[in-house]
């Protein structure tokens, strides 16, 4: 079974958004440069694709409007700085201006997002391309790269008016098979042998994951005009399966959450064993599923059902033997394993095409509500230009290194290809200290391994036309991985590089040990500069503290709303849920950063850990009671549990000066009712109520002394 499973794998792939548009991007460039060189014009066949290639890296999964606004904005620019940079260059003093202010302006495009991003970093390295190429006659040289670009984009944007849903296939699969993922990491719960804060800290980077896959999905899907329309079939149908998928997480986060009791109770019982077997299996069926729907195939029956079945049988046994407690607390996760299974086939139904469901429960939402999308606007570049925004410090710390770069190529004989090194700056450092600091460790790791490789590749083979074969291979492999792994496409693009120049040559091998010094060079300039003007996140976490803080109480206010009668709408319900799903995932992601920071010893990290720890059981406690509010009829018991806890979670929100605290109301209910009252019905909801106020408390405690660290 496992070379079927690999066989799948290689078909998804194959099939993916990033190989296809990596074929797509390599024959687009391949095809006009072997042209222009057959008809013995090699000075042109460069031009054009060098311009060909630096645009295609600014194309990125997006919907139809971007790719247009992306392509006018990146053909332009580089037009213009090819032509600027072109009667620069025979300056060295004009061209160290120009290089400083170019790196700075393109670097502010970060405000408008990642695809400016990428154009203004691309646009950086056009003008050093240019710059160590020395063009003669600027004109015509900017009209090259001008026409490599129109060509790439003229069929860029022919693939995506012909096939406008691929971006959001892509997301939407990547989506489900993130959601498999965080599911299967799950299971490592019910296994005794792994502590509980070790199974924490492996699944909450994966949160971190599906969320950002949620707002891939959400960026591409309620943006896309097409898709929205409701007579477009398509488009709502991958809207219905989004909602499904995203609920779906809400659901498998919500099967257990009180570990620690569950593993007390019921650890030597055979139920753990069980448990963590059914969630597996729901794993596999729904990454079998999103690799099923992508493709374009039928979903295989669930080769499971028979062990599935004696699972089921097996838990039930289990119950029978248990004492009442532990009854109840299985039945509720039963129920809740059930729950999970069913809308897994549901979901299979709907991509199959075998079901119609409604979108929500006879309630519409607000889309536009869900979108973290800005337009973009001066007056949001403006915002930015101030020392106190971290896009103006990175694009000021980019400029002085990379002018420092080309200082330093002047002031020495560092070779033909010394501008390496500016292109390695510009392409490792990023506004974060510690993906300054990853891309650097990537970047040695691909460029040494692609120089071992391209050595072997040059030694052992003579022939020049397989060289260009082979050549071709490693150009298609560079632009698979550059959006997703980047040391290996670094790893692909080295030995690319390098049989390029051994042909050019004549067999020379001197620049290859030129690219190993001028990518050290480039790695140290960039790691130094990191330290310039530095934004450390040390100095932001009492915020991401105090956002985790405020969307879990909103979050837990919503159950206290319900608890007391009121009504809470479907749409304010699911944003408040997008808001927990954001803010948890945001702290994860900064937490990560910090821990590649220099001055992480000063952080109480393990504390840290346990508060991400901490919240996502509260999340995980509160989430399960939110999507049962129907059946606890107002218990005055509950209702009581839940204000102590919000009024818990307003001192935790003080502790750390959280200016939201203040605005706050606190909850007046007779917390010493709780006495009177512990004889409820429900034994498992009692449980859960009793695991919320059990976990705040733990938070007030840790905020307290993370307060006193």
């Amino acid at each position: 079974m496992i070379w079927l499973t690999n066989k799948k794998k290689l078909s998804f792939f194959l099939s993916s958004e990033f190989f296809t548009d990596a074929l797509r991007t390599t024959i687009s460039i391949f095809l006009p440069v072997w042209l222009l060189f057959s008809l013995g014009k090699p000075d042109i066949a460069v031009a054009v694709g060098i311009g060909t290639l630096l645009t295609s890296l600014t194309d990125s999964s997006g919907t139809y409007s971007d790719k247009k606004l992306g392509s006018l904005v990146s053909i332009g620019l580089f037009f213009f700085v090819t032509l600027v940079t072109s009667f620069c260059w025979q300056h060295p003093w004009l061209l160290g201006i120009m290089l400083f202010v170019f790196c700075f302006s393109f670097a502010m495009l970060t405000t408008f997002g990642n695809r400016f991003s990428m154009i203004g970093t691309t646009a950086i390295a056009l003008c050093i391309f240019i710059s160590g190429m020395r063009p003669l006659n600027g004109f015509e040289f900017s009209a090259y790269i001008l026409t490599g670009g129109v060509c790439y984009y003229m069929i860029s944007l022919l693939q995506s008016w012909l096939w406008p849903f691929r971006s959001l296939y892509q997301a939407v699969t990547e989506c489900i098979k993130a959601t498999s993922t965080y599911m299967q990491a799950r299971t490592a719960f019910y296994n005794r042998n792994i502590p509980l804060e070790e199974c924490y800290y492996n699944i909450i980077p994966l949160h971190t994951l599906v969320n950002e896959k949620h707002e891939n999905v959400r960026d591409l899907l309620l943006r896309d005009k097409l898709a929205m329309r409701s007579d477009n079939k398509k488009g709502q149908l991958l809207l219905r399966i989004a909602t499904q998928v995203i609920d779906l997480y809400e659901h498998i986060t919500t099967v257990h959450f009180d570990y620690q009791h569950f593993r007390d109770a019921l650890g030597m019982s055979g139920a753990p064993e069980v448990i963590s077997r059914l969630i597996e299996i729901m794993a596999l069926d729904i990454d079998q599923a999103g690799n099923a729907f992508y493709l374009n195939k039928s979903v295989t029956p669930n080769h499971h059902s028979q062990e599935v079945a004696y699972l089921h049988s097996r838990l039930q046994y289990i119950i029978e033997k248990e004492n009442v407690n532990n009854q109840a607390l299985l039945r509720h996760l039963k129920h809740n394993i059930e729950d999970v299974s069913e809308r897994i086939t549901r979901l299979k139904a709907l991509m199959a095409g075998q079901e119609e469901i409604e979108l929500v429960e006879n309630e519409a939402l607000s889309y536009p509500d869900f979108l973290t999308y800005r337009p973009r606007t001066f007056s949001q570049f403006k915002m930015h230009l101030n020392f106190r925004s971290p896009v103006f410090r990175f694009s000021l710390r980019l400029a002085v290194a990379c002018t420092f770069a080309y200082i330093l190529t002047c002031a020495f004989p560092l070779g033909g290809y010394s501008y390496w090194i500016m292109l390695t700056v510009i392409v490792i450092m990023k506004p974060a200290y510690s993906i300054t600091r990853q891309r650097n460790k990537q970047r040695l790791i691909g460029t040494l391994t692609g120089v071992a490789v391209g050595l072997l590749l040059i030694a052992f083979i003579n022939s020049t036309a397989v060289l260009l074969t082979i050549s071709l291979f490693l150009l298609l492999g560079f632009f698979t991985f550059s959006r997703t792994k980047y040391a290996l496409s670094v790893m692909f693009i080295t030995p690319m590089v390098m049989i390029c120049l051994h042909i050019y040559s004549e067999g020379k091998t001197a620049f290859i040990f030129e690219r190993i010094y001028d990518t050290l060079i480039g790695c140290a300039i960039a790691l130094v500069a990191s330290y310039i003007f530095p934004v450390w996140e040390k100095h932001n976490l009492s915020r991401y503290l105090n956002n985790v803080l405020d969307a879990n109480y909103a979050y837990l206010d919503a159950l206290y709303q319900k608890l007391s009668g009121e009504t809470v709408s479907y749409n304010t319900y699911k944003l408040l849920r997008k808001n927990v799903y954001t803010r948890l995932a945001d702290f994860s992601a900064a937490f990560q950063r910090l821990l590649l920071e220099p001055k992480r010893m000063d952080i109480a990290v393990d504390h840290l850990q346990r508060f991400q720890a901490l919240n996502h059981q509260l999340y995980g406690a509160v989430a399960s009671l939110n999507l049962n509010s129907g059946s606890l009829n107002g218990n005055s018991l509950h209702r009581i549990m839940t204000a102590q806890a919000l009024n818990s979670l307003r001192k935790c929100m003080e502790c750390l000066n959280d200016e939201e605290a203040s605005k706050v109301q606190i909850k007046e209910e007779q917390v010493n009712g709780l006495n009177g009252e512990t004889s409820a019905n429900d034994t498992a909801l009692n449980s859960q109520f009793n695991s919320i106020v059990s976990t705040v408390a733990q938070l007030q405690t840790l905020c307290q002394t993370l307060l006193g660290s």
